[in-house]
């Protein structure tokens, strides 16, 4: 009965791991970012938390109307970069309430650096600009 019951708790054992192996891939929940879904000034990050670009794409922040923001880059290479303002896509903000950065040629970064980099956004609402607040997510650069 003892060789039974060995087999049995090793069994148990081999399922529970399992499963916690399953869940911890799956990573146990919607793909939805709470602080995003859950904030009514924000409506998406550029990009998303945890997403995989390439060294030229645009980061940013995705505001209601009546907000704007000032974002700020810290590299893989941990230096931390403040976007100027008049290196934002204008097209985007003055119609979207999309505030966003292309690295290039004359940018502040030409490119990206590769690895894991984050942007801190700085919004407020143009109503009342001293009610600012932050927001910061990191991504990773192919």
């Amino acid at each position: 009965m003892a060789k039974k019951q060995r087999m049995l708790v090793s069994m148990i054992l081999a399922c529970g791991i399992g499963m916690l192996v399953l869940a911890a891939i799956n990573g146990g929940g919607s793909d939805q970012d709470v602080t995003v879904t859950q904030n009514p000034a924000i409506d998406a990050l550029i990009p998303a938390r945890e997403s995989e670009i390439l060294r030229g794409d645009r980061i940013g922040i995705d505001l209601a109307d009546g907000y704007k923001a000032a974002l700020q880059i810290e590299t893989s290479d941990r230096q931390t970069i403040q976007i100027p303002a008049n290196q934002l896509d204008p097209n985007f903000q003055n119609n979207l309430g999309v505030f966003s950065f292309r690295p290039g040629d004359g940018q502040v970064l030409e490119v990206l650096p590769p690895q894991s980099n984050c942007v801190t956004a700085t919004y407020w609402p143009l109503t009342d600009p001293g009610d600012s607040k932050t927001i910061r997510w990191c991504f990773q650069v192919t």
